[in-house]
């Protein structure tokens, strides 16, 4: 490795600059997203522990098929910031039409299972029969979003690859405004509205996910900003060009189906420890997903800043990126996880829960502040870097390993050998994020992760820089 360019030696006040820059919308669309999410569970919360527990479990089905979606698309803006860095407008059209293509077999998938056999899901995470009905209920309608919603995570990854990030910001501020409103009319029956509970939630999530499809489209082709093109031009990519995403793609793709299989495993787990452990569960790991909000706009932004200079071919440049990235989410991630311990008694009192529920909530809401750190590390350097840097494979095999050979046996070791409590099995499970750290921080100063992935097809990416 060397210094090509002296204008690649950067300052920490340059970087977070650029960073946040990036990092400020991108937060802000994805805690927009992340809040349908919260607003359901809050609402839902006013009812019952099975209607937490159901529309928990419903969600971590859909939860499935976002992260599926993440990978597939996320490995295609690996290239995006790449061929965006090297300003080749052809190529990133392609990558467009090639993710929707991909995108659309996935969604077809997961619409099928949740539109034909929604209770049949529901049941393989719990066993009461309320739990069952409401979560079937709830997963069959929204459900019709899987496919269509394809396209939003599409144009969404692209946009924010080449920099436009206040765009998704914009169509998801519209359809969490929509979200709310026709959640507080459908599941209490407000406004002269039928009370609908869960179902109520469920038509409300639906109408604003795909409203937010067809108002991020309309955007992206009326201005038009460069991520428009003709329907014709986005799937003109060649054979060659698809072996050449799928090499780096695939292990993307593989890395988040696999991740968020074992994660639906520990859900399993929980269920099967019952409803108060699987509701608790849920609530938690919904405030977690909210309190990581801020942290994943730093990810992308730190990853679409590392693409763009190796693409423009500044190694040196993404290699000190990482590293600022590094140092600036570890404070912010030890005074989340304080704050969440701190405020255990005020969020969990905004619940209407069993005692068991909250007792669990409780805890699991000091185990998770604990480790919240390890996990925004791990992130950092597996999801944003490494992906950022195009070394994809290597993350996957730290998740693979950490997941199924300490997470997944944890698990089950926890809950029915050691018989503990489910606060005690989540601690185990933590087990998995100390080895993902062991591993990957060295991959990270062995500099090993920094592969130009958009240069001459002749040079081989292990060879580059």
């Amino acid at each position: 490795m060397h210094v090509t360019d002296p204008s690649e030696v950067i300052v920490p006040k340059t970087f977070l600059r650029l960073l946040f820059s990036l990092a400020l919308p991108i937060s802000l669309q994805i805690f927009l997203t992340s809040s349908m999410a919260v607003i359901d569970m809050l609402m839902i919360g006013r009812l019952h522990d099975a209607a937490v527990a159901a529309v928990g479990i419903a969600n971590q089905f859909v939860f499935i098929f976002f992260v599926i979606q993440f990978g597939v698309h996320s490995g295609v803006a690996i290239f995006t910031a790449q061929y965006w860095g090297k300003k080749d407008l052809s190529r990133i059209h392609q990558l467009s039409g090639l993710g929707i293509l991909v995108g659309f077999v996935i969604g077809f998938v997961f619409a099928g299972a949740a539109l034909c056999f929604p209770g049949t899901v529901i049941a393989l995470f719990s066993s009461d029969a309320d739990v069952v009905r409401l979560g079937a209920e709830y997963l069959g309608i929204v459900g019709v979003t899987f496919i269509p919603f394809c396209i939003t995570f599409s144009f969404m990854t692209n946009m924010r690859s080449m920099g436009f990030a206040g765009v998704p910001l914009l169509s998801s501020f519209v359809a969490v405004v929509v979200n709310i409103v026709l959640n507080y009319c459908l599941i209490f029956g407000n406004f002269g509205f039928p009370a609908m509970g869960v179902k109520g939630a469920a038509i409300g999530t639906c109408t604003a996910k795909l409203l937010e499809t067809g108002l991020l489209t309309a955007i992206i082709h009326l201005k038009p900003y460069p991520l428009a093109a003709p329907i014709k031009k986005m799937f003109s990519f060649d054979f060659a060009f698809v072996k050449r995403v799928t090499a780096t793609c695939w292990p993307v793709f593989l890395n988040e189906f696999f991740w968020v299989t074992g994660v639906s495993i520990y859900k399993l787990v929980y269920a099967r420890m019952g409803t108060e452990a699987i509701a608790a569960a849920n609530i938690v790991a919904t405030l977690e997903e909210f309190l990581f909000v801020p942290f994943f706009g730093i990810f992308h932004a730190g990853s679409i800043l590392i693409g763009n200079s190796i693409g423009a071919k500044r190694y040196e440049r993404a290699f000190a990126y990482g590293k600022f990235m590094l140092l600036t989410q570890l404070p912010m991630a030890l005074g989340a996880g304080l704050v969440l311990i701190l405020c255990r008694h005020f969020i969990l009192g905004l619940y209407n829960i069993s005692t068991a529920a909250y007792d669990n909530a409780y805890y699991l809401m000091l185990t998770t502040g604990l480790i919240f750190w390890t996990k925004t590390t791990n992130f950092t350097t597996i999801v944003s870097v490494f992906r950022g840097g195009g070394d994809t494979k290597f993350g996957f095999l730290i998740d693979l390993s950490g997941v199924w050979c300490i997470g997944v046996p944890m698990a089950f070791f926890g809950a029915f050998v050691f018989h503990w409590p489910v606060y005690g099995v989540m601690a185990l499970i933590a087990l998995e994020e100390m080895f993902k750290l062991m591993v990957g921080l060295p991959r990270f100063f062995s500099k090993k992760w920094i592969r130009n992935l958009v240069a001459d097809p002749q040079i081989s990416p292990e060879n580059n820089p």
